[in-house]
Order: structure tokens, then C-alpha cells, then sequence
């Protein structure tokens, strides 16, 4: 393949912006998010997290994914401020608990499908490589990235399945039907999952997932200056959120002592 050609099917890709970051810098970020997200115990840190991230992911053809998310993390912290105000003697603590581990688990999801949307299989696997990590890293790695967006592909057939057959699937009716979930979406879930391991692994040994030698993508994969950039004031931003959360904690204290 001609060069003229490669430059041709790289700029046919769709993404843009932050979406083009080395698959590297994108799991620095996920990892710093996931340490900082469980230690934030201020509501606007936590929000100005929120916030910073989801513009990040924004600009880089993550938009309405980033609405979503912002949207459901401040509607589940307004309810769990609700919860204050409720005082049912174990269910407050149980939903109180629940609410804060949500509030906690949203920045990761938000960050983690979206650099499951924006990266490329053979970008991660280079860039792996790079790293020098030992194949038994990356291919199940790899795998489980492959892994994650298949079986939602797998669930909405399910449902296409299920609405062809004039069964609906809704919230209700999966909590007040817990058996019959099971039968309709669960169980169909689990033997396609048997199947799509089998065609994953087969599909890796095809493309010579586990060969040792160096690997190329269509795409150049470098950890230059605007990753080096990014990084470093992705790690600032959330060093600082650490410090201006412990201060207000310590403020506190010292306020009621």
C-alpha cells in the first residue's frame, strides 16, 4: 500500500481532538481518575471533576456521551442529598452508601467506555508493545476491550429479538420479574458470551495476536509533546482537586474542634 494511500484512509477516520491522544496518556488519565475519583469527598471537587472531564471527552467525539453522564451524576447527587432529609433507620444508610458509590464509579465509566469508543484495537496494541509489557498483559487487555463493546452489540440484538417476539423489556418489569429476566436476557446473554469468546480467540490467533514480533498501526503512535502536555495537566488539575478537598476537610475539623 502506497503511502499517499495510508494518509488517505487515516484522514477518512472519524475522530478528532482529544479522540487522537495516544492510547497511553488515555489510561494514565483513567487510572489518576479512578485514585482520585475514590479520595474526593467534597461535592464540588467532585463536580469540577466531572465537569473538566467531560469537557476533555467532548472535544473529542464524545459530546452527547459526556452530557449523558454529567446529566446522571448530578441527578444522583441530588438525590442522594434528598437522603439527608429521609430518615428510615437502615434503608437511608443502605441508599446513602449505594449513592456515594455511584457518585464515585460515574468519572471511571465516563472515561473508560469513552476511550473504548476512540481507540483503536491495533493503536493499543502497539502501544502496549511500546510499553514492554509481556503478552500476558496485553492480550487480555486487548480481549476485554474488544470484549465490552461486542456484548452490548450482542444485548440489543436480544432485545431486537424479544420486540420481534412482542415481549418488551423494561425497568419495571425486569424488577418486578426478576425469573423472567433471567430467561429472556440473561440466559441468551451467557451462550452468546461462549460464542463470542470462540470467535474472538479465533479472530485473534487470525490476525497473529499472539506473535511476538513488532507491531505497526495505520495511524503513527508517538507519545509526543501535546500527550506529555495533557498528562501533565491532567495530573496537576487532579493533585490540586486532592489538596483543595483536603484543605476544606481539614477547615472543617479544625472549625469544629
Amino acid at each position: 500500500m502506497e503511502e499517499s494511500q495510508i494518509k488517505q484512509i487515516i484522514e477518512q477516520q472519524p475522530l478528532h481532538g482529544s479522540a487522537l491522544l495516544d492510547p497511553r496518556c488515555k489510561i494514565l488519565l483513567l487510572v489518576c481518575i479512578g485514585f482520585v475519583s475514590y479520595f474526593l469527598a467534597g461535592e464540588v471537587v467532585s463536580l469540577a471533576l466531572m465537569l473538566v472531564y467531560g469537557l476533555f471527552i467532548a472535544v473529542g467525539n464524545g459530546g452527547k456521551w459526556a452530557l449523558k453522564m454529567i446529566a446522571a451524576y448530578i441527578i444522583v447527587a441530588y438525590l442522594n442529598a434528598l437522603l439527608r432529609y429521609v430518615q428510615v433507620p437502615v434503608l437511608s444508610v443502605i441508599m446513602s452508601v449505594f449513592g456515594v458509590t455511584l457518585l464515585k464509579l460515574i468519572p471511571i465509566v465516563m472515561m473508560g467506555l469513552w476511550i473504548l469508543r476512540t481507540t483503536y484495537m491495533d493503536d493499543l496494541m502497539v502501544a502496549l508493545q511500546r510499553m514492554r509489557l509481556p503478552q500476558a498483559v496485553t492480550i487480555p487487555l486487548v480481549v476485554m476491550f474488544r470484549y465490552i463493546p461486542t456484548l452490548r452489540i450482542e444485548y440489543r440484538q436480544i432485545r431486537s429479538t424479544m420486540d420481534i417476539r412482542g415481549i418488551s423489556d423494561t425497568l419495571w418489569k425486569r424488577v418486578s420479574h426478576p425469573l423472567a429476566t433471567i430467561e429472556y436476557i440473561l440466559i441468551p446473554l451467557l451462550m452468546r458470551c461462549l460464542k463470542v469468546t470462540d470467535e474472538l480467540a479465533a479472530s485473534g490467533t487470525t490476525r497473529g495476536l499472539e506473535l511476538e514480533c513488532k507491531r505497526y498501526a495505520l495511524r503513527p503512535i508517538r507519545f509526543s509533546w501535546p500527550e506529555i502536555l495533557v498528562s501533565l495537566l491532567g495530573i496537576l488539575f487532579m493533585a490540586a482537586l486532592l489538596v483543595l478537598d483536603q484543605t476544606r476537610i481539614g477547615e472543617i475539623i479544625l472549625w469544629r474542634v
